[in-house]
């Protein structure tokens, strides 16, 4: 019984022991696994805090992008280069010049703006008062083509552009210089002296192709024109007529211009007051754009009586031309000088025979 027992206590012992390792392994299982999970979570951290870092990458990547929009400003600034646009304004400037360049060949003695013109002298001598001069003054009106339904008139005041050129490079081919009204005076006057084979070239009107057609062939020339306007035609800017800017432009280059009235009337039988606002008041017109004051006239269509002749020399005029024929020049007829018409159908052998019969 007590062998059955010491043998149950024994067993019973060994299986208290058993039991009590098992316990123990058990728990140490227990504490390994808990480390463990707290290293495999700290990893797991670490591991996930590092993955932290290519996002920051990718926000890195995309800040530069204001960068593109900075880089893409400098794509505007050719739009900005348009701004040299004004240099094609010296391109359209020097298109108008050749046609109001003086000619370099006459500047020299034909100078626009000069000082005011004094008072004619008049003669001291007893002989300039009745000698005369032979220079034959040459009448032009149109210097163009007349068109197809012209009446006989516009016909006749025409002399075409080709026939004024050949009668202007005779002109320079057999020794003649054009001069001025003031030239005649002073040669008249002062006893100057004129060049060689001297010849006064007119035109009467104003009509647009004296600028479009005869300009350009004196200039050529080097040759003076005296242009005589009436003033309310250019006023008005009336079809078929110069304009200021015109007439200004050649004054610049040397030429004359003379009153030929307002309004073109006939000065006959007119009162003080009429004849003053047509003959002094283009005068004053004229001075404001050619910047000296004009003293020579010219008869609308040649008509005149004595009242006319009177008013002149009160103005102070130096001189004035008529549409009767001749070359006698001189002091006492200086206010009614002849002129030589050229015609349309004046052919170049009777032009040469207007300007030399003087001097054969």
């Amino acid at each position: 019984m007590a062998e059955k027992w010491e043998s149950t206590h024994v067993r019973n012992g060994r299986g208290g022991e058993l039991f009590g390792s098992l316990l123990l392994f058990v728990l140490l299982l227990f504490f390994v696994g808990t480390v463990l999970n707290e290293r495999g979570a700290g990893e797991t951290a670490v591991a996930i805090a590092s993955t932290a870092a290519p996002e920051s990458n990718v926000l890195n990547t995309v800040a530069p992008t204001p960068t593109i929009a900075n880089t893409a400003t400098p794509t505007y600034t050719p739009t900005v280069t348009q701004t040299p646009t004004p240099s094609q304004t010296p391109t359209s400037t020097p298109t108008h010049t050749p046609s109001i360049t003086p000619n370099p060949l006459w500047t020299a003695t034909a100078t626009m703006t000069p000082s005011p013109i004094p008072p004619l002298p008049t003669p001291q001598d007893g002989i300039s008062s009745t000698i005369t001069v032979t220079v034959p003054i040459l009448m032009y009106h149109y210097i163009s083509i007349p068109p197809e339904d012209a009446d006989i008139y516009r016909t006749d005041l025409s002399v075409s552009p080709d026939n004024f050129q050949a009668q202007m490079q005779y002109l320079a081919d057999n020794g003649h210089t054009p001069i001025d009204f003031y030239t005649l005076s002073r040669a008249i006057t002062n006893h100057e002296p004129l060049p060689p084979k001297p010849v006064i070239l007119t035109f009467d009107d104003g009509y647009l192709d004296n600028y479009e057609n005869a300009y350009p062939i004196l200039q050529q020339f080097g040759f003076v024109g005296t242009f005589f306007i009436p003033t309310e035609f250019i006023d008005s800017n009336r079809a078929g007529y110069m304009t200021w800017p015109m007439i200004e432009a050649m004054a610049t280059s040397g030429h004359r211009f003379e009153p030929h009235s307002r309004t073109h009337p006939d000065l006959r039988a007119r009162d003080d007051a009429y004849l003053i606002w047509e003959i002094l008041g283009p005068q004053e017109t004229l001075a404001f754009h050619i910047g000296y004051t004009p003293r020579y006239f010219s008869y609308p269509a040649g008509r005149y009586d004595e009242n006319v002749l009177s008013t002149l020399q009160r103005l102070d005029f130096w001189g004035a031309v008529t549409t009767f024929s001749g070359d006698a020049l001189g002091f006492a007829n200086r206010f009614t000088w002849p002129r030589l018409r050229v015609r349309n159908d004046t052919p170049l052998p009777e032009f040469v025979d207007l300007v030399n019969s003087t001097w054969e």
